[in-house]
């Protein structure tokens, strides 16, 4: 295999800790991930929280959409019991929490969690903790709303974008959305969208190819033929010794 992908843990190590908590990130750190994706919020009182849905209760024992939310409310709720009463007491973190836990030891896919048709979401304070922090080798910024992306150009240029779709976008608007006035750094399409003449397209562009979600190997292999440059997965380990043959080994 010539083209060895990088390995991102989907909402980190999910299999084994509740997504999206600061467990599920150690745990992915601990497999030797080549990057962590993960999904940011903003509550009422304008906080960065990391969790995945619109509302709290498919990952909490709370109710109610995470936007009606403060900060206070989202942090009293328990976010790893549902997984395991081991994790019983784990909080929804703070997206600060996480740059903290992962420093430098590996690359972050943040994904803006956004249905706006204005982008009043998450931008403006992720663009804010990016710049502060120098993050812009680091972190790439993905969204299923072009308007959020659009949104991040224009506050920070610098921040490296990644349009997510799946099959339900038509391909013309594909093509759209990846000129003016985006033109991201990579496209993150579902893995089953991906072919030869998709990676033709996308390289030509030039875009990096991150795809989602990839949790059989014999998949990941194909994938890895094709020359995709990163494997979104929940389970980077069995996907790093697919394709590796132990752990994430260069």
């Amino acid at each position: 295999m010539t083209n060895r992908p990088a390995i991102f843990a989907h909402r980190g190590a999910r299999r084994v800790a509740p997504e999206n908590t600061l467990p599920a990130f150690e745990r992915a750190l601990a497999m030797g991930v080549d990057g962590i994706e993960f999904d940011v919020h903003i509550t009422s009182d304008d906080r960065l929280v990391v969790i995945h849905d619109f509302t709290v209760e498919k990952t909490t024992n709370g109710q109610g959409p995470v936007a009606a939310m403060c900060e206070a409310e989202i942090r009293r709720l328990d976010a790893g019991s549902h997984f395991s009463p081991h994790f019983a007491g784990v909080q929804v973190p703070l997206l600060e929490e996480v740059l903290d836990l992962v420093g430098n030891r590996c690359r972050l896919n943040l994904e803006i969690k956004s249905m706006d048709p204005y982008a009043n979401d998450a931008s403006a304070g992720v663009a804010a903790i990016i710049r502060q922090r120098k993050l812009y080798d680091q972190v790439l910024v993905s969204s299923f709303n072009p308007i959020t992306l659009i949104k991040m150009r224009y506050l920070d240029p610098k921040i490296a974008v990644g349009m997510l779709y799946g099959s339900e976008m038509p391909g013309f608007l594909r093509r759209v959305w990846a000129g003016s006035p985006i033109h991201p750094e990579a496209q993150h399409p579902h893995h089953a969208l991906v072919d030869a003449e998709f990676m033709t397209w996308a390289h030509t562009l030039p875009c990096a190819v991150n795809t989602w979600t990839v949790n059989e190997v014999e998949e990941a292999q194909r994938l890895a033929a094709l020359g995709v440059e990163a494997i979104i997965t929940d389970a980077p380990d069995e996907i790093s010794r697919g394709l590796y043959g132990y752990g994430n080994q260069r």
